[in-house]
């Protein structure tokens, strides 16, 4: 890779890591070491002389702006005081009710990021130094990024749209604080943070797009303002879209994977290299 490769790599380990905070959400077992490793390389991006932290002391408020977005970010998700993730010796305690927390920050964050990182790959094509390894790296990461959240949010409209019907079946169709708080809290957020998705999406592919419009046309079911496509009920719905988007996720990742696997292996090269150098340096002087 050139050196706007490696400049553009180095945010791109940022915005891999502020992606993958959404496998938190994930009802499964969380290792320290995996948490410890996303926390570390997101802190990374904001020390003096990271690729990240060059580009925010360069770009004035808005990179002020993205710096304290970051900080905020490591504080409430990865910070020793917080609540959403808890560190309970080789595991993480995560609190499943507050994934929106995670959303709101890693929603943002992701698309600020991608915007940088887009603009330096306009740079590099500009000046005849666009290379595939980076491009395509960067287009599949989107693809993956937008079907992970598209399956994390779907699971929690669902849970959130199942206990409003209950809510209502329980007060023969009357709206209560409840079902309201619901709606306005949970329902509508989880609907913004898709529709946000999807209305910033860089893909064209019909495959993409079509994923992403399946889950827009659920949300406006849900929403009221679409009616149920066949008359199907809302539990086939959910099944639908959570199939096509699982089927979509597990194509993403394996054209993800095999996109990332040279620009990872040339930054570990990269890594032991300026290690050697380093060190044949100490041991001159």
């Amino acid at each position: 890779m050139n050196n706007t490769s490696r400049y553009i790599a180095n945010l791109y380990n940022v915005l891999l890591n502020v992606r993958d905070t959404l496998e938190f959400t994930f009802n499964r077992e969380h290792p320290t070491t995996v948490y410890n490793a996303r926390k570390l390389a997101i802190e990374e991006g904001l020390r003096d002389n990271s690729a990240l932290k060059n580009f925010l002391d360069n770009n004035g408020d808005k990179g002020k702006e993205i710096a304290t977005k970051l900080k905020e970010f490591i504080d409430e998700i990865y910070g020793a005081d917080s609540t959403v993730l808890v560190v309970s010796g080789d595991q993480i305690r995560v609190d499943h009710t507050q994934h929106l927390k995670i959303y709101e920050y890693v929603v943002g964050i992701e698309e600020t990021l991608r915007d940088v990182i887009l603009s330096y790959i306009n740079y590099a094509r500009q000046h005849n130094e666009s290379e595939e390894i980076i491009t395509k790296l960067v287009v599949t990461d989107e693809a993956l990024y937008r079907a992970a959240l598209n399956k994390v949010v779907l699971a929690d409209l669902e849970k959130s749209f199942l206990e409003f019907n209950k809510l209502m079946n329980e007060s023969k169709g009357q709206p209560t604080p409840q079902s309201n708080f619901i709606v306005q809290n949970e329902i509508n957020k989880y609907a913004g943070y898709l529709r946000f998705s999807r209305a910033h999406t860089h893909l064209i592919d019909n495959k993409s797009l079509d994923m992403l419009d399946q889950t827009i046309q659920l949300v406006e079911m849900v929403e009221g303002r679409r009616e149920r496509r066949d008359n199907k009920s809302f539990q086939l719905l959910f099944q639908e879209a959570r199939e096509g988007t699982d089927a979509y996720l597990r194509s993403a990742e394996e054209a993800w994977k095999s996109a990332y696997r040279p620009v990872f292996d040339e930054m570990v090269e990269l890594a032991k290299q300026a290690r050697e150098n380093a060190n044949n340096g100490g041991d001159n002087n």
